[in-house]
């Protein structure tokens, strides 16, 4: 699980992506982007996630994302993905979150 805070924007997009891709070296099967204390989310922080999603697609490993508040969550809504991506509860998480 990688836990996102603050802001999700250009100057936390690389530090974001790192996380990220050292889970995914890490040999995770399913990542769960946890995004409840994300107070804001621009379009970088879109594309990490996306980049994210197209990686776990092309190699065979699942990306949920447990959703952000509605300011965060409504970034997804307005390009339709919140359709395309895998959004879950936390109790939907193993052990909970």
């Amino acid at each position: 699980m990688v836990r996102l805070a603050g802001e999700l924007d250009l100057t936390a997009a690389d530090q974001a992506d790192s996380a990220i891709r050292a889970v995914e070296t890490a040999g995770a099967k399913t990542i769960v982007l946890d995004l409840r204390e994300l107070r804001f989310m621009d379009s970088t922080g879109l594309r990490v996630i996306l980049a994210a999603d197209a990686r776990a697609r092309r190699e065979g490993w699942m990306l949920s994302l447990i959703p952000g508040p509605e300011s965060v969550h409504r970034v997804f809504r307005m390009a339709l993905l919140d359709q395309r991506l895998d959004f879950v509860e936390p109790d939907d998480v193993d052990g909970g979150a």
